[in-house]
């Protein structure tokens, strides 16, 4: 009996100096293989969410884990030690907490790929914390005191493929520092998505995107943008909404030959004028919804070509939902009859002979649900 004792008190010793995985804690971690893909069938994730105790008891990673969730679990600081040492972490989550500082040395996670600390209450951010996790392709800082950076705070993340900067005051700071260049704060010429969206930005200096090469996608709305800037021609996807802009032109959206998605959602615009929306050939959606002082649409918005022959037309989805616009001109008739989804519902429609051309549309419920045309308009 006394042998057995002292075996088990051995074995406690043991694993206290080794110290337990977040594993080894069922009530405190959930830990489970993918269920679905067979090459994740060896892969740990690991949901530690809401614990409060979580980081406590010298708790270290088991040899397998591929994700970890340590969201809203009161966290305040990310301190060095065994607690994030992995070499085969890929995804780390660190969202909806109080962390104010991690300290260098802390995330020694050579092959994370993906990390998430937003919402949390981080001011700065030494350089060194991102020296041991090169390969970090998504970091998301959103909604945090940021309101600069020291220069090359991203410069080793070469690897960063999209960047969420949202809801931290750092548009005053990029007024005079560049957020891409060595002589900035250094994010990688990989970016292709870059999100900055109320962050107080009145202007995009010229060159702003010059170093960002390959940029896919960029959210820049809900800032104190006036006019558009020079949008880097390789964009995909551009949100400007819930900016004060107050007109647009053609030559706004000249060059953008590869953009898909544009959204402009409660603007300052009057009218999207004739020929302002020609230059972009390969657009799918557009959204020009909450214009409250969009009151003209004009025919020749997508330039005259097409008002004839459509067939090299590329739009899908349009939506005019809750402006202030009253009529479309009937020659939109061929263009916007190509669509498959057209919400035009909120608007002050004045439904006269002028706009029964409408009418013939199949128009989707869910789109026409606020929309009243006259049964009477012929």
């Amino acid at each position: 009996m006394r042998r057995a004792f002292a075996v088990l008190a051995l074995a406690a010793v043991c694993c206290a100096a080794r110290g337990w995985t977040f594993c080894d804690a069922p009530d405190e971690c959930v830990c489970r293989y993918h269920e679905r893909a067979e090459e994740d069938l060896m892969r740990q994730h690991i949901d530690c969410s809401y614990r409060r105790s979580a980081l406590g008891g010298n708790r270290t990673l088991p040899p397998r884990a591929h994700s970890l969730d340590l969201s809203s679990s009161g966290l305040k600081i990310i301190p060095s030690g065994p607690f994030l040492r992995s070499k085969s972490l890929q995804e780390l989550v660190l969202k909806n907490n109080d962390i104010t500082e991690i300290e260098p040395g802390a995330l020694a996670l050579p092959d994370l790929r993906r990390l998430d600390l937003s919402y949390n209450r981080l001011e700065r951010l030494d350089g060194a914390v991102f020296r041991s996790i090169t390969k970090l392709e998504f970091l998301n800082l959103a909604n945090n005191n940021f309101v600069s950076f020291a220069k090359l705070t991203f410069h080793p993340l070469r690897e960063l493929h999209e960047v969420i900067l949202n809801n931290n005051n750092i548009g005053p700071a990029l007024q005079d520092t560049d957020l891409f260049d060595r002589d900035g704060f250094g994010l990688t010429n990989k970016i292709q998505k870059v999100s900055i969206s109320g962050i107080g930005l009145g202007r995009v200096h010229y060159n702003f995107f010059v170093d960002a090469y390959d940029i896919r996608e960029l959210v820049i709305a809900n800032n104190d943008l006036t006019e558009l800037f020079e949008i880097p021609f390789t964009l995909e996807y551009l949100d400007v909404s819930d900016n004060p802009i107050r007109e647009i032109s053609g030559e706004d959206f000249s060059d953008l030959t590869a953009l898909k998605v544009l959204k402009m959602n409660n603007l300052s615009i009057g009218s999207v004028p004739a020929n302002a929306l020609e230059p972009l050939r390969a657009l799918v959606r557009l959204d020009l919804e909450r214009n409250l002082n969009l009151t003209e649409f004009s025919a020749l918005a997508f330039g005259r070509e097409v008002l004839e022959d459509a067939d090299d037309f590329a739009l899908e989805e349009l939506s005019l939902k809750s402006s202030r616009l009253q009529t479309l001109d009937r020659r939109l008739q061929v263009p916007l009859g190509q669509l498959s989804r057209l919400d035009l519902q909120g608007n002050r429609w004045h439904c006269d002979c002028r706009l029964a051309w409408i009418k013939q549309f199949q128009i989707k419920p869910n789109d026409y649900e606020h929309l009243r045309l006259d049964d009477n308009v012929t």
